[in-house]
């Protein structure tokens, strides 16, 4: 039970990849399926009991093997061989003249690479679920999910056996999708559910190097993967049961394969960009916002190329994940709505107080001081721009992505901290931030490489013929 807590959800995941999307490599695939894997395992579980049925192990097993079963056969249709890569061996000579191109730079940050992975494998499995927040709302969800294996049964006992009035809705205000992870490990035999979070790291590594390495030399690659993955207080983040990291995971990669779809023009990759954001929202309700900021810069991206449905699929797909939620605690569980869409209103109503300039002065000094660590990778992209303003235009759209996600995040601190007076929240700038790191290194990276070290075929040195045609 304890490996087919792990394994299922990678399986599932990896094959529903391919039915997606057959370009990538092996390592990022696999990389992939564990996120997607478990993203899609808890909205079976999810769809399950909303349907009126127990998300019991045998339960969604047999919901997920009815899914895999018919989209193996759909890729042996397609004649596309799954297995049969994973067969594949490189030659061994060339295996060893690879590791002998390593220089002695590069092995030093994989050596680093493996110290923060294995240290953080360390830290995340040592210590059982310990946070606040998790113990008194995510983990203790999910240890009621576990024992009822039902939602409405879940709110019904922790309504009944907490005196605390109204608890049971901040219990239930925040989606399911990490509640319903550490369910499954537990359903699975699984002591602790921290298991989840190491390895979605590990994923989170591989998905950010092998992207980067269409665009960048390899030294470059492995150089901004170990900076991503060594801010200290994402780091810290990542071995907690929280939200943060996942939310990042999810919006990051997600952010990542939109790019990559406006770049090589493949269909898998806007389906997996919906789906993965879509996810986000399944952790955390805030993805809304930037998700419309994603919105507009794809909606203009697509009119120049007219490829006019590709905003529909995008927001159809995002938006199929994002409603389920905020609908069911509403209608089912009689707590308010939990999603973006009222503070979002409540935000446009109050409109007017955005050109209070006096107000606004409040804001550079306030976010200085609650971003910490994260400070210079906020000025890191206006640096990246300055120095490297001529390769903007090649990477405008990333450009315009990561400026959208900059522009909400000042604005909406505005909102909720100034005119909302949200001050006592200290580090919540900098848990929201999190989200950011991963596409924020990304463009820095893309924009910083050097396209003539890059091998010959990749995507980077078709950049600047392909594009400048198109563009």
């Amino acid at each position: 039970m304890l490996v087919l807590g792990l394994v299922f959800p990678i399986a599932f995941g990896f094959v529903m990849s391919c039915v997606i999307t057959p370009g990538i490599t092996i390592p990022e695939r696999i990389a992939l399926a564990f996120g997607l894997g478990y993203g899609l395992l808890t909205l079976v579980m999810f769809l399950l009991n909303a349907l009126g049925f127990q998300f019991s192990l045998i339960n969604t097993s047999l919901l997920l093997s009815g899914i895999l079963i018919p989209s193996l056969l759909y890729l042996k249709l397609k004649k596309w061989p799954v297995l049969s890569l994973l067969r594949k061996r490189a030659p061994e000579r060339k295996k060893n003249e690879t590791y002998k191109r390593l220089s002695i730079f590069e092995m030093a940050v994989i050596l680093l690479l493996v110290f923060f992975v294995i240290s953080h494998v360390i830290i995340a499995l040592y210590w059982p679920v310990h946070s606040w927040d998790s113990l008194s709302t995510y983990d203790l969800r999910a240890r009621v999910f576990a024992e009822t294996q039902s939602i409405p049964e879940a709110a019904d006992r922790i309504r009944d056996n907490l005196f605390v009035p109204g608890y049971i809705v901040g219990v239930f205000a925040y989606p399911p999708m990490t509640s319903l992870v550490h369910a499954w490990l537990y359903l699975s035999g699984w002591e602790s559910p921290k298991i989840f979070y190491p390895l979605l790291l590990i994923s989170l590594i591989i998905i950010f190097y092998f992207s980067l390495r269409d665009y960048a030399p390899r030294y470059h690659s492995l150089l901004f993967t170990l900076m991503l993955i060594s801010v200290p207080f994402f780091y810290e983040q990542s071995s907690l049961a929280l939200l943060n990291f996942p939310f990042a995971f999810y919006f990051g990669v997600g952010t990542i394969y939109l790019y990559r779809w406006m770049v090589d023009q493949k269909k898998g990759f806007l389906v997996l960009s919906g789906l993965l954001l879509g996810l986000s929202s399944w952790v955390r309700r805030e993805s809304l916002v930037f998700f419309l900021g994603y919105l507009i810069v794809l909606t203009i991206y697509s009119i120049s190329r007219r490829r006019f449905l590709a905003p529909f699929v995008f927001a159809a797909l995002y938006f199929a994940i994002e409603f389920l939620w905020g609908t069911y605690t509403q209608n089912v569980l009689q707590i308010r709505s939990a999603t973006a869409i009222p503070i979002l209103l409540g935000v446009l109503r109050r409109w007017p107080e955005a050109f209070d300039l006096t107000r606004w002065k409040e804001i550079g000094p306030f976010l200085f001081s609650r971003l910490g660590s994260f400070r210079i990778l906020f000025f890191l992209p206006i640096v990246a721009i300055l120095i490297y303003a001529d390769k903007i235009r090649e990477h405008r759209y990333l450009f315009l992505l990561v400026l959208s996600n900059l522009v909400i995040f000042v604005g909406g601190s505005y909102f909720f901290i100034v005119i909302r007076g949200w001050t006592t929240f200290s580090d919540s700038p900098m848990r929201l931030f999190m989200m950011f790191l991963p596409v924020i290194c990304y463009f820095v990276a893309v924009v910083t490489s050097d396209g003539d070290l890059l091998p010959e075929g990749r995507s980077a040195d078709m950049l600047g013929g392909r594009q400048e045609n198109e563009l």
